[in-house]
């Protein structure tokens, strides 16, 4: 897998980077260290919870850490490159996404995949609960896919206080790499469903400034119109149409 580090960029935004591969993610995310060794993730971990809990106790901190040492723990045993996630006070109520993405090294057999078949592959294997279709980012053509399931939170982050079964939404995006048997896997996930629309603008915000060096960028099919109908604007991903880059800025996402 290929590293990804945290790069310069504007003030506005962090740029994530590997040699192969950038992208933008908003400001207001926080980043889990997937990148450390075993022996300072949990350190890492502390520091995390003291900057989101900047008035935090030593045991609230370490009782963080310890909760979420096996999720970052499972993610980079699955070969993640870059996690983050959210923390929003939304007219008083707490909401959180979490976006993860990865550079696969090859796809099974080596094969040189492209976004027709990682769809017919995905649509077969994913059963009616999922929505499948392909759409056009700036770097080409990706799969998106929807789905929904149900997972158990844990009390330290329910405002009840107990644990608690809630509905999680996720979107994937699959990019197939041209030249290489690579994919670009972006994932993003929320149990705050009544904040989907929100999320899935952000997601897509995201994806829509990946950069894959090495590569010529690849031109959106635009289907012929007649000479006296005026061109359509730019449509939203999710229609599975070409979106421009920052279709919807990330500051008119967080305010």
């Amino acid at each position: 897998m290929s590293t990804m580090i945290p790069g310069g960029g504007p003030a506005d935004s962090t740029v994530v980077a590997t040699p192969r591969l950038t992208f933008r993610v908003p400001p207001a995310f926080f980043e889990l260290p997937v990148h450390e060794t075993e022996e300072q993730v949990g350190q890492a971990l502390i520091e995390l919870a003291q900057d989101i809990y900047p008035q935090g106790t030593p045991e609230l901190w370490f009782q963080y850490a310890a909760t979420q040492l096996p999720v970052v723990a499972e993610m980079m045993e699955a070969g993640v490159d870059y996690a983050g996630f959210c923390l929003l006070d939304l007219d008083g109520r707490r909401s959180t996404a979490t976006v993860t993405g990865a550079l696969l090294e090859s796809v099974p057999d080596g094969r040189k995949m492209t976004a027709a078949s990682v769809a017919a592959e995905l649509a077969g294997l994913s059963g009616e609960e999922a929505q499948v279709e392909t759409v056009w980012l700036t770097a080409g053509e990706a799969v998106v896919r929807f789905t929904a399931d149900v997972t158990t939170l844990p009390a330290e982050v329910t405002d009840s206080g107990r644990p608690e079964d809630v509905e999680v939404g996720k979107i994937a995006v699959f990019l197939p790499l041209r030249r290489e048997a690579e994919m670009v896997l972006f994932e993003l996930s929320t149990p705050c469903m009544q904040d989907w629309d929100l999320y899935s603008d952000l997601f897509f915000n995201i994806v829509n400034t990946i950069e894959v060096h090495g590569e010529s960028p690849v031109e959106a099919p635009v289907p012929e119109q007649p000479a006296d109908v005026p061109p359509s604007g730019p449509q939203d991903a999710t229609n599975g149409v070409h979106v421009p880059l920052q279709a919807q800025s990330v500051r008119d996402v967080f305010g």
